[in-house]
């Protein structure tokens, strides 16, 4: 009797172990997230840019786990159950339990395809501006049943119309190689939301034609964006599985060029310079790039951005040699920045006074004639705009450093340069100053003297220590007496520890001591749940000052590789900060 109660007990204990490993195992799978496809399938190939991000869950979780949302959300009285949002849509994503609404939000794809750009330039009493309404196609990969899909967005989509377009709105609808098209058409003329779905997948748009061309790229019918060449080779350049993916073809950024010059002329004050720097960016981008490739993911409190410019081999190639960095770069620099800045960039490349030429030289042979006129055209009126002919050296008279420091007081930025012979700098440096028919004048502050313009208050020169300072006089004595108190950005612990970290390879860096960006997006986000009204001044508080102090600081470094230019951003929400001017 004994034996078979333990016996029995023993059954027991085994059955109840392989139901737990059972439950386990189909836990394991039930919550598996679906199997991530590629969205730039889903694409047309002739789309001018391209944003996927892979999982919405992910992206609120991610930002919310951010120090800026740690630090700033219980100042601006941001509920901390809002830090649920992410891993609770997950789960209902994994699981499916739950409405149809819940369970996409928490496993969909979102990808954005801009298939076309209009556009307006104009004129107004507040300047030029340029107005820009893009074609485009928002993609979900719901991973749904096809008839769940379906389903969802005829039963979703005349809401979400009458919420764009008011009562007023009208249905209409037409088949499309067995797809349903439905187009919502408001009271304004041309104003059109447009939905269909194929698959598990639903598409919807501003334009019939977008919305087809992604319903035959889902389908397989034509060529995907998949079968870029820059994507399929260089996509892996910009990091694995990142929150946020991001493509502008060489179509796409050649129309953006064609609709730059007359912004940028109407905004410049030189319009001959204007006019060089368009014509020089359009003719390089025909010849010279072959995209731009972006990702962005949360990595160490803050956000992490990848930027890659590519370019074809022989101009990246070309680029590479001139812009190489110095080895064991000193940035002795900083000790004249002030640390109450709005931002500074710093170059370090060998040779920095003749590098313009030294690109030129490189550059110029891997573009055609027009071209290469461009790029020596702007070289030459670069050279101009601080007193150097065409045939003026001073390569040998200025060393590996040249920082560029906005001081966020509404002037140009000054520029500290780095001196090897100032008797070969001083002669240009007083054409700089006479540029327009001024003369030079001479003032004395603690014992520096500072070579003024007579004719423009913005233009003043300095030789302090081993460096020329260029910018206006304020600029050069705060410049003065942050070098005589031994308290400029070589003493800020954050920035030492961000260039002792940089890439070996990084010949320009660039620092925002401020974390404004971030505040912004946060009390943007407490305005847009309604608990706060959005003022400014709630960022101005002590505890909000504070809050902001302790942010991660925003860093930018630029490689020149063999295939284009890297840069790596760190900042507290990059990107993200764009949210916050929407409504603006």
């Amino acid at each position: 009797m004994k034996f078979t109660d333990s016996l029995n007990r023993k059954n027991i204990v085994i059955a109840a172990v392989v139901l737990a490993a059972g439950f386990v195992v189909l836990g394991f799978f039930a919550l598996q997230r679906p199997t991530r496809v590629e969205m730039e399938r889903y694409a047309p190939a002739d789309a001018l840019a391209f944003i996927e991000v892979d999982s919405l869950a992910d992206l609120v979780d991610g930002f919310t786990r951010t120090k800026a949302w740690r630090e700033l959300a219980p100042v601006l009285g941001l509920s901390s159950q809002l830090k649920q949002v992410g891993p609770v849509a997950d789960l209902i994503g994994r699981t499916g339990l739950g409405p149809d609404e819940a369970v996409v939000a928490g496993r969909a794809q979102l990808a954005i395809a801009i298939t076309g750009l209009d556009s307006e330039v104009g004129q107004t009493d507040e300047g030029p501006y340029l107005h820009l309404k893009p074609r485009f196609a928002v993609i979900i990969e719901t991973h749904m049943k096809p008839a769940s899909a379906t389903r969802l967005l005829e039963l979703r989509a005349p809401t979400i119309a009458q919420r764009i377009y008011g009562e007023s709105v009208t249905e209409d609808s037409e088949d499309y190689q067995g797809s349903k098209v439905l187009i919502f058409s408001g009271p304004a003329p041309r104003r059109q939301l447009v939905a269909s779905a194929v698959g598990s997948a639903i598409a919807m748009g501003n334009d019939i034609e977008s919305i087809k061309a992604c319903l035959d790229s889902i389908a397989g019918r034509t060529t995907s964006l998949a079968k870029d060449p820059t994507i399929e080779q260089m996509k892996s350049e910009v990091g694995s599985e990142p929150a946020v993916f991001g493509y502008l073809s060489p179509k796409g950024i050649q129309k953006l060029l064609e609709l730059s010059p007359g912004l940028i002329s109407g905004r410049a004050s030189d319009s001959d310079a204007a006019s060089l720097i368009a014509d020089l960016v359009e003719h390089l981008s025909k010849q010279a790039v072959s995209g731009l490739l972006y990702s962005m993911s949360f990595e160490a409190g803050g956000v992490s951005e990848k930027y890659l410019t590519v370019l074809k081999p022989q101009v990246a190639e070309a680029l590479a040699a001139p812009l190489k960095p110095t080895p064991g770069a000193s940035f002795e620099s900083l000790g004249m920045i002030p640390r109450e800045i709005e931002s500074l960039s710093v170059l370090d490349v060998e040779r920095a006074g003749d590098f313009p030429e030294r690109v030129l030289k490189h550059v110029s042979p891997t573009l055609d004639v027009v071209a290469g006129v461009a790029l020596r055209e702007f070289v030459i009126s670069f050279r101009r705009q601080y007193g150097l002919g065409p045939t003026d050296s001073i390569g040998d008279a200025i060393g590996t450093e040249i920082a560029w420091v906005n001081f966020g007081d509404d002037q140009p930025r000054a520029m500290l340069v780095r001196v090897q012979d100032k008797s070969r700098l001083l002669p240009a440096v007083t054409k700089y100053l006479v540029r327009k028919g001024s003369s030079v004048g001479r003032d004395q502050y603690n014992g520096t003297e500072i070579l003024l313009s007579s004719e423009d208050n913005r233009r003043a020169a300095s030789f302090g220590g081993n460096f020329l300072v260029l910018g206006t006089r304020d600029q050069i004595i705060r410049c003065i007496d942050t070098s005589m108190a031994h308290d400029g950005m070589d003493r800020d612990e954050r920035f030492k520890h961000i260039l002792e970290t940089r890439p070996a390879n990084a010949s320009l860096i660039s620092y925002r001591p401020r974390g404004e960006s971030a505040g912004k997006l946060l009390l943007a986000i407490s305005e847009l749940t309604r608990v706060t009204d959005g003022s400014p001044d709630l960022l101005e508080g002590e505890k909000a000052r504070k809050a902001l102090d302790r942010l991660p600081r925003s860093i930018v470094t630029t490689e020149f590789r063999n295939y284009g230019a890297y840069t790596e951003s760190h900042s507290a929400v990059g990107s993200l900060s764009f949210i916050s001017e929407i409504e603006k």
